[in-house]
């Protein structure tokens, strides 16, 4: 369903490329914003990433995307910018190279195992392509260890015991406890280029081969610990389970050391936390990874 009116699209699309769009779809994924891929007349597709934020939005996107390109990593390139007054709304949109293919979490299921392995595997060489960028002071988001939200953490508390059990908020719990161990005598790790939302429905795979890496409005400075515990956290099954498949590929390029086992803990459950904290609960499910996570690595 387009939400921004069709006209402002198709004009918008026209001051970038030059071409009258024929068809408009919307995409699934694409984060918060909305997404279409738009058909050109004579000439191929883009895509057109559409948010509604109060200051100009996809500007440090479009920079990092393409520094990681730059070192091997597929991402599309970005054709142009433009920020455009609607009804007292700021609508920033980003006009992309159309990349082929369907996310690894849309072909999981009908995949065989070794194709998801492969995949997997190729992308932790990606993740490491992307660590490797040296980030720029000021771009991006960035991304550090955050103590606990002490209003939060009662009331995360209450609903893992609603949802789950008082065992489930026990661990919670315990993790609060260790991130703020972490966050009071760890001293700031060293920083890489994150992309901030490294998940299977972020992975386009076309004729089996990995063919981009998209949804960068989050990449920023972090440490290489970031993406692999949001992988942990958040890739779904199977793959939530085989951070050793991510990290394989990734020895292919850089030694993963940076990400060590604390710092790993650390951002997962500062990321469970979240998680567990939002105001649209997650589902009985996702409340029990979130606690597995953390149990796991709380465990000797």
């Amino acid at each position: 369903m387009v939400t921004t009116p069709r006209a402002i699209i198709d004009s918008v699309v026209r001051s970038v490329s030059g071409r009258e769009v024929e068809c408009l779809v919307p995409l699934s994924g694409g984060g918060m914003n909305e997404t279409y891929r738009a058909d050109l007349a004579a000439d191929g597709p883009v895509v057109v990433r559409i948010a509604r934020q109060s200051t100009p939005w996809f500007i440090d996107e479009a920079h990092l995307m393409g520094r990681a390109r730059a070192v091997g990593v597929p991402t599309a390139e970005v054709l142009g910018l433009e920020h455009v007054d609607h009804d007292g709304e700021l609508l920033s949109f980003s006009i992309q190279q159309y990349l082929p293919g369907r996310s690894l979490d849309e072909l999981m299921g009908g995949l065989p195992a070794a194709d998801v392995e492969r995949l997997t595997v190729d992308a932790g060489e990606i993740l490491a392509r992307v660590h490797s960028v040296t980030p720029d002071a000021g771009r991006g988001i960035q991304h550090a260890l955050r103590l606990p939200e002490e209003t939060a953490v009662p009331r995360i508390l209450r609903i893992v015991t609603d949802t789950l059990d008082s065992s489930a908020a026990q661990v919670v719990e315990r993790g609060a406890d260790f991130l703020r161990r972490v966050v009071t005598t760890t001293p700031p790790p060293a920083v890489s280029l994150a992309q901030g939302d490294f998940l299977p429905k972020n992975l386009l795979i076309h004729d089996g081969t990995l063919t981009g890496v998209i949804d960068w409005e989050f990449a920023g400075p972090a440490s290489p610990a970031f993406d692999l515990a949001r992988w942990e956290v958040s890739a779904g099954a199977p793959l939530h389970d085989r951070p050793d498949l991510l990290r394989r590929g990734y020895a292919r390029v850089i030694t993963p050391d940076p990400a060590n086992p604390t710092l790993t803990a650390a951002f997962a459950i500062d990321w469970t936390l979240e998680l567990l904290a939002w105001k649209n609960p997650a589902t009985p499910a996702q409340f029990r990874r979130c606690v597995d996570v953390i149990a796991r690595h709380l465990s000797p």
